[in-house]
């Protein structure tokens, strides 16, 4: 199921209810066993653990948060290697310390001095 219901302002609609029951599901399986999981509506923003009863009411009431699309903190797997949005990166260049090029510098031109700066 899509969700776009997150972003529905109407939490009394048909389509914000059902995922509500969606999400609802999701986190009983995702986490067999639990009383309490992270509540992610808009008031306690995934910080405060609840019982699975009140995070859908607190849903109802409060609204979720409207960036969490990906549910992460309830057991949801984002595979990173896949996904679309991440950039491709062909060529890295290596991380060049420029004190390393620096003190390379002095030894060049005073080849018998100290570089023991300690």
């Amino acid at each position: 199921m899509s969700r776009r219901w997150i972003q529905n302002p109407n939490r009394c609609a048909d389509e914000y209810l059902d995922g509500i029951e969606d999400f609802i599901e999701f986190a009983r399986r995702h986490n067999p066993g639990a009383t309490r999981i992270r509540c992610p509506c808009r008031r306690c923003n995934n910080t405060l653990f609840e019982s699975i009863e009140t995070v859908g009411f607190h849903l109802v009431r409060n609204g979720m948060i409207e960036t969490y699309s990906i549910w992460n903190l309830h057991g949801e797997q984002v595979d990173h290697a896949s996904s679309s949005n991440a950039p491709r990166v062909d060529n890295v260049e290596p991380i060049v310390d420029p004190n390393d090029q620096v003190m390379g510098i002095i030894q060049d031109a005073f080849p018998f001095a100290s570089t023991n700066i300690n």
